[in-house]
């Protein structure tokens, strides 16, 4: 059993795979068994019933750590159905809830594996937790991978009246395979002046570890505080990065258009 000889009598390991080690511990441990005294044919007889012993108890625990991993599973594809259709982190109990009733219709035998699949409130939490660490991983090595990106960005409030910024990224790696994903969703509880935009948007791309010099194109709203007439964000991050070049363009949404048309 990893690799080190087990006794198939006691069970106990012996420290050193050798004849002598083995044999010393037969002769201090089972000196005094039965064992000297019987025939070849029924050694035979009796080892070929321990190795069943103990490869059946092998066996049972095997089962049991692939039924553990394929709960702890179930409970990840769940807390990723409640994280991406937005459902409240309680709602893994109720889930379970009818886990169990469609179980006991369906296959009444295999309830106790559906038991074992933990969605309290406090696991789907760190489930989600675990995930999104996981996938930030994934996404700070596919940045680190980027020759060149682009950065788009929108300030707007959500239905609490909270300003939130957030940052899209696009890039391209040296095989030219692009890449687009949400890099980040900060919340601007406060002000929302450019200094507080300023510091959320260095934040987040120091949180992805995006390389300020890769970037070629900077994509914002049409908010007042993106272009402002004496002092906008775009001129507050070139002052941040003095000798390098970024091409910004800016988007003007029909809604800002229709209000400068009044």
């Amino acid at each position: 059993v990893k690799d080190k000889p087990v006794c198939l009598i006691c069970n106990e390991a012996v420290a050193v795979f050798k004849e002598y080690n083995i044999s010393r511990h037969f002769t201090s441990k089972h000196k005094n068994s039965n064992y000297e005294t019987m025939s070849e044919y029924e050694r035979e007889q009796n080892v070929e019933s321990l190795c069943k012993k103990l490869s059946g108890r092998q066996n049972f625990f095997k089962k049991v750590n692939t039924i553990q991993e394929a709960a702890t599973h179930a409970s990840y594809i769940v807390a990723y159905s409640i994280a991406k259709n937005n459902e409240a982190l309680s709602g893994g109990e109720f889930v379970k809830q009818c886990m169990l009733q469609v179980c006991d219709v369906l296959c009444p035998d295999k309830k106790n594996n559906f038991q074992t699949v933990s969605l309290s409130r406090k696991t789907v939490t760190s489930r989600i937790e675990a995930i999104d660490k996981k996938l930030t991983s994934q996404l700070e090595s596919k940045i680190g991978q980027f020759k060149i990106c682009s950065i788009a960005m929108d300030e707007s409030t959500d239905i609490n009246d909270t300003a939130q910024l957030v940052l899209f990224i696009r890039g391209v790696d040296e095989n030219f395979e692009i890449t687009e994903e949400m890099e980040c969703m900060c919340s601007l509880k406060g002000t929302t002046k450019v200094c507080d935009i300023l510091r959320e948007f260095q934040e987040g791309l120091l949180t992805l570890k995006v390389p300020i010099t890769n970037i070629c194109n900077i994509t914002t709203d049409g908010a007042p505080n993106m272009t402002g007439k004496n002092l906008d964000f775009l001129d507050s991050l070139i002052k941040t990065i003095p000798g390098t070049m970024l091409l910004f363009y800016i988007v003007l949404y029909v809604k800002m258009l229709c209000v400068n048309l009044h």
